[in-house]
Parts: structure tokens; C-alpha cells; sequence
């Protein structure tokens, strides 16, 4: 990758460790914020029966889902970014959201429910198999190409998406609030299911950190020092797509997550892939909920604004932030 991804010679493990009990301090403060706040708010220490129902049944398993779903899109961003050598790649700037949203919407169809996720997963492996096709040549990745490829795969699903919705008639309306993202929908199953995931995920990146590391200098380094490079990116492809089918299926299409939360991480200064794993996840659950809380609450009468509107808005501003950024840098690798 570019040196802006390479990590430091030397850790900084003090500075680490600070950073981590802050971003442990920002979860569990953030989480209390959005348990309590809502349409409902609730004095946690003082509930009635109804408040401990709405807690446990309704705002508890939202949040979780919320806290989880940033965390699986932040690290899967991470992992893209990884493959791809390019630090602006993320489930969405790759096609992989809407080519995974595109058999999600399919199996709803087709199938009901009991068939989104694992058509989800197809859905996100082809696309970003199409991307990763796209983007390299002679066995090298271009990161312009793979820009401009993730958005020809984002075209093409959304305008398969968009067919679908014209053909759907009454479903439409569910599928068209779906895809804006949100957790209205939270169960404690799922909460369950995205934990291991997320959990599984992040194990399998920390055992890879020194590996990850010598890839973020370039492809050389890495196999001199016997790096399975071409095996490693597959891994991540599959465990990026993993993370953003789960994420999708459950809880719609939900942008821009894993370009801003590790590129925030980087500009502050953690470079290693050691740390950016558990920082990238603490960080994205503290994002996603606080976005979450924004969309219960910014609308006046109790309306919710779905948070895939949100991140998208926020997404876009820091996208183009980026690009004006290093347009000099693109430039020359054109």
C-alpha cells in the first residue's frame, strides 16, 4: 500500500494503551447515551415495567445490533483496504454493499427471509470477485482501477436493485426503507450471530497483524519476507464480504463506515495492523451507535431518519475530503 498505510518502526505502547482505555471510555459512554435516549427516554435505574420491556425487548438488542454492525463494516473497511493496497476502499466504495444488497433483495423475493443472508454473502464475494478482476493487471492491483471498478459493480447492482423494485409492486415500499438502512428490526439472534462474526473477524486479524504490516509497504517486502500474500488477500476478501453480507442482511445498506473510521485512526497515528484491529472495531460500535442515537432523536414528534441516510451524508463530505486530499497522489498514479 501507500506509506500513509505503513506502520512504525517502533510502537508506541503507552500511547496505545491510553488511546485504548479512551476508546473503552467512549463506548461504554456512548452505549449509556443511546440505551437511554430515545423516543422513550429511560432512567436506567429507575424503571417501571414498561421501561424495563422497552429496555431489554426494544433499546437494548437495537443497540447492540447498531454497536456490533459499525464495528463488522469498520473492520471490514479495514480488511479492504488490505486487499485492495488503497486506503479509500470499504464495503462501499467497492460495490461490495450493493452487490450484497442485490441478492439480499433477490432472496427476499424469491426466497423470504430464511435465504437474505447466505444470498447476501454470494452476492458481496461476486461483486467484489468483479472489482478485484477489474482492478489487476499482471497480478498487480491498481488502486485507481479498483476505485473506478467498485463504482461500475455499485452501478450495476443498484440499477439491478432499482428493476427489482419496479417489479416487486406491494413489497416495494418494505424494500425501499430496508435498504436506507437501519435496526428497527433487532433481535437478540442476531446480535448473537454478528457478535461471533465480528469476534472470529478481529481473532483472525490479530493473528495476521505482522503479516498485514509487511503488506502495507508493497507487494515485494511482503513475499521476501515469505508472506502467502495471494492466499492472505483471499482471506481477507472473504472475511471482508463476510462481515458486509451479515451487516447488510440485517440491517440494510449502511455506507462509508470502513473508509472513515480506520482513516480517522491512521490520521491520529496508529498505523499497526495490531492495533488498528481492536481500535477499528471499539471505534466503529462507538460511530454507529452515536449515529443511531442521531437518527432516533433528530427528528422532532419521535420520526426516525434511517441512519444508511446519515452515514451516507457524512460519508460523502469525508469522501470528497479525501479525494481533494490526495488528488495530487491520484494524479500521478493515473
Amino acid at each position: 500500500m501507500g506509506s500513509s498505510l505503513a506502520p512504525p518502526p517502533k510502537p508506541g505502547n503507552r500511547r496505545e494503551l491510553l488511546a485504548l482505555g479512551g476508546l473503552l471510555c467512549l463506548v461504554s459512554l456512548v452505549f449509556v447515551l443511546a440505551v437511554s435516549h430515545g423516543a422513550v427516554p429511560l432512567k436506567i435505574f429507575h424503571l417501571d415495567e414498561t421501561g424495563r420491556r422497552i429496555l431489554f425487548e426494544v433499546r437494548l438488542p437495537r443497540v447492540l445490533l447498531a454497536g456490533l454492525t459499525g464495528a463488522a463494516l469498520a473492520l471490514a473497511g479495514l480488511y479492504f483496504q488490505y486487499v485492495m493496497q488503497n486506503p479509500l476502499a470499504d464495503a462501499f466504495t467497492t460495490g461490495a454493499s450493493a452487490s450484497s444488497a442485490l441478492g439480499a433483495v433477490l432472496a427476499l423475493l424469491v426466497a423470504g427471509e430464511i435465504l437474505v443472508l447466505p444470498a447476501a454473502l454470494a452476492g458481496a464475494l461476486l461483486g467484489l470477485a468483479a472489482v478485484f478482476h477489474i482492478a489487476s493487471l499482471r497480478g498487480r492491483l491498481l488502486p485507481v482501477t479498483m476505485l473506478l471498478a467498485g463504482i461500475v459493480v455499485n452501478t450495476f447492482a443498484s440499477a439491478a436493485i432499482s428493476l427489482l423494485k419496479f417489479l416487486a409492486d406491494e413489497s416495494v415500499a418494505s424494500i425501499v426503507f430496508w435498504l436506507m438502512g437501519g435496526f428497527q428490526n433487532a433481535t437478540y439472534a442476531r446480535v448473537g450471530l454478528l457478535a461471533g462474526a465480528v469476534f472470529a473477524s478481529a481473532l483472525y486479524g490479530l493473528l495476521r497483524a505482522p503479516a498485514l504490516d509487511l503488506t502495507a509497504f508493497d507487494d515485494e517486502t511482503a513475499l521476501s519476507s515469505g508472506v502467502p500474500l495471494y492466499r492472505l488477500r483471499r482471506e481477507l476478501l472473504f472475511t471482508g464480504a463476510l462481515l458486509t453480507a451479515v451487516s447488510v442482511a440485517f440491517s440494510g445498506i449502511i455506507g462509508f463506515v470502513g473508509l472513515i473510521v480506520p482513516h480517522l485512526l491512521r490520521l491520529i497515528g496508529f498505523l499497526r495492523a495490531g492495533v488498528l484491529v481492536p481500535f477499528v472495531v471499539l471505534f466503529g460500535a462507538a460511530f454507529m451507535m452515536l449515529a443511531d442515537l442521531l437518527a432516533r432523536t433528530l427528528l422532532p414528534q419521535g420520526q426516525e431518519l434511517p441512519v444508511g441516510v446519515l452515514t451516507s451524508t457524512l460519508g460523502g463530505l469525508f469522501f470528497l475530503y479525501l479525494l481533494l486530499k490526495r488528488k495530487r497522489e491520484l494524479y500521478e498514479l493515473a
